[in-house]
């Protein structure tokens, strides 16, 4: 007797989201430990109403590259300003040795 797959229908249209964000039908149910033609039935079935989870999931994703984006530029930013943080003190520890050997009895 074969095994069914059964799974919540929220779980089902995540896995139909997949398939038709781009992913080979065959990928997605094998990742998923079920068969091929369960998951192209449920494509069919669910179809239409997936429409809201695939918008919600390309904003999540433009979110993610704009996230990536800013985290790019401040790290940018924080390097930049780490170099300029080393070469003041590069330039404060020579003048505190010029300070030294001009006045030695001087803190």
């Amino acid at each position: 007797m074969k095994r069914r797959f059964r799974c919540p229908v929220q779980a089902k249209k995540d896995l139909v989201v997949e398939v038709l964000s781009g992913y080979r039908t065959e990928v997605v149910a094998r990742k998923h430990g079920m068969a091929p033609k369960t998951l192209s039935n449920w494509v069919r079935q669910y179809q239409d109403e997936v429409g809201d989870l695939m918008a919600k999931k390309r904003d999540e994703e433009e979110k993610i590259k704009e996230d990536a984006a800013k985290f790019k530029e401040l790290q940018e930013k924080y390097d930049e300003a780490m170099k300029l943080l080393g070469q003041k003190e590069l330039e404060n520890s020579i003048l505190r040795d010029l300070v030294k050997k001009k006045y030695p009895d001087w803190k």
